[in-house]
């Protein structure tokens, strides 16, 4: 069972690609990206490790129902709540809205962007109202046919004759300068697929451990690099600024010999296509579920037919889509996006504490039974 929480680490470092951290890395590309990602790899490793171990120590429960056994209720909802509203459902307002302009660009430009939104929200609120154990099955499925493909583009990516390793040394060099907080924050965005144990620890059953756990830093580890090198590769130190959609136009600029694969580009992002609404699917469900905890303490991680609530509160998360959409551009998105890494970094912080907490209230009862 440990590979679905391995999955969640894998698609996290894959949405980066195209999604919040490029841009941001590369902007202080020359002042102090390099020594920030060194920071965040060890950061991130170190929370990873100390979560899936904490979670470890509750099989079958999620990150609300352990509150419960420590916490005052009214803390509980208010906590889930706050997660739920403010952490969960904006994470997949962002990428819906990022990706759909994205691709309506380099698809079909001349269409009604919210005509594309539409596909991608009804696509992702049918799969985000399933079951728990339904999305982690659907999330498994997507990734098996996806990431093979993806990680061969990345491959390819470096060995290809018009990668400069020259670039890549010469930003690599800027080392010696002290990284921003929030690249380091930004970084550590690559390491958070653990993050889904909130929810999706309550598939675990008793006597259940990680395996392979040495799998998340290098997942981590080797996204980052990719994010942040490969375009500098492609389009030199000083170029790699000049781009919007940096890692599109870092697709277009290969070609592959595969049949009727030629421009990468196309395949490329119908693949990102599948893990944004992946990673949509995720972010809503997991919103979805805690709300109904707050509501009517349900903890069920199969359920058939699914619940008319579901299906209400993902109608809301659609239409919050289509108002995001209204008021923002994709520069106001990029800001919108860096205050929401900033938000879940501390989060996340928050949540590691309070989970080593539970872990030592465990350890005492223990001691005293």
């Amino acid at each position: 069972m440990s590979r679905y929480t391995y999955y969640h680490v894998l698609y996290v470092g894959m949405i980066n690609i195209m999604m919040f951290v490029p841009t941001i890395l590369i902007r202080d590309r020359f002042n102090g990206a390099i020594s920030g990602m060194l920071l965040a790899m060890v950061i991130g490793s170190i929370i990873s490790f100390v979560i899936m171990a904490c979670f470890e120590r509750f099989p079958g429960l999620g990150f609300p129902e352990i509150c419960d056994l420590y916490l005052p209720r009214w803390f509980t909802i208010v906590n889930t709540l706050f997660v739920g509203l403010f952490i969960w459902l904006p994470a997949g307002i962002i990428v819906i809205y990022a990706y759909s302009e994205t691709a309506r660009m380099f698809f079909y430009p001349d269409v009604n962007p919210y005509i594309n939104l539409f596909l991608m929200v009804s696509a992702a609120l049918w799969a985000s109202t399933r079951s728990t154990r339904s999305v982690q099955f659907i999330h498994e499925i997507m990734m098996l046919i996806i990431s093979p493909f993806l990680l061969l583009f990345l491959v390819k990516a470096m060995v290809n004759e018009n990668f400069s390793w020259d670039a890549v040394r010469y930003v690599a060099g800027y080392v010696n300068k002290p990284p921003s907080f929030k690249t380091i924050v930004s970084a550590t965005f690559l390491f958070s697929g653990h993050f889904s144990l909130v929810l999706f620890n309550r598939l675990h059953s008793d006597g259940f451990h990680f395996r392979n756990r040495w799998v998340v830093p290098l997942f981590g580890c080797f996204f980052l690099l990719v994010t942040f090198f490969v375009p500098i590769g492609f389009h030199g130190t000083v170029g790699v600024g000049d781009y919007v959609y940096i890692w599109s136009m870092t697709a277009d600029s290969m070609i592959m010999e595969y049949g009727f694969i030629n421009r990468v580009l196309f395949v490329f992002l119908l693949l990102f296509t599948g893990i944004s609404l992946l990673f949509v699917m995720n972010t809503w469900h997991t919103a979805i579920m805690f709300i109904r905890y707050t509501i009517n303490h349900s903890v069920a991680v199969e359920e058939e037919p699914v619940p008319k609530i579901n299906i209400w509160l993902g109608l809301g998360a659609g239409i919050l889509s289509f108002i995001f959409m209204r008021f923002v551009n994709v520069e106001r998105n990029q800001v919108i996006s860096e205050i929401w890494l900033m938000a879940r970094f501390f989060t996340e912080m928050i949540f590691v504490f309070m989970m080593l907490y539970f872990v030592w209230r465990k350890k005492k009862e223990n001691a005293f039974s």
